[in-house]
């Protein structure tokens, strides 16, 4: 999947999981096995915020070609995902989440692995975008 495909398939699942969970969140909390109350639904809609912020950031980055600037995002995206991973991690081995709790671990794995793959190389669908606006 091109890196462009990949942003906008991340852009548009932060930004369904953050309404959600700004419209919804005790229904969110539940299905990941915990028990709501009304300071985890504000923290739940705070969550969907910063989801739909992430998404959009996604979205509106999608088509930067200089690598520079694309590096910088997927280093933003690599850092807040690998995070995003390893407090998952605790949740579910701490019991705090359920056996659910495994796709929000799986989803920031692969989060954390392909935007750290294009953090750390230089994608060449962008190396030869930039090599064709040069100018001769």
């Amino acid at each position: 999947m091109r890196l462009k495909n990949f942003m906008i398939n991340n852009a548009i699942i932060a930004v369904i999981v953050g309404i959600l969970l700004i419209i919804i969140p005790s229904t969110i909390v539940r299905f990941f096995g915990m028990t709501p109350d009304q300071g985890m639904d504000l923290d739940g809609q705070l969550y969907g915020s910063e989801l739909i912020l992430m998404g959009l950031v996604a979205w509106f980055a999608r088509d930067i070609t200089e690598l520079k600037y694309q590096r910088r995002i997927f280093s933003a995206f690599t850092i807040a995902n690998l995070i995003s991973l390893i407090i998952s991690v605790i949740g579910v081995t701490t019991r705090t989440f359920d056996s659910i709790g495994w796709i929000a671990v799986a989803a920031y794995l692969i989060l954390t692995a392909v935007y750290g793959a294009g953090w750390l190389s230089q994608p060449r669908e962008m190396v030869q975008q930039q090599q064709t606006h040069q100018p001769s």
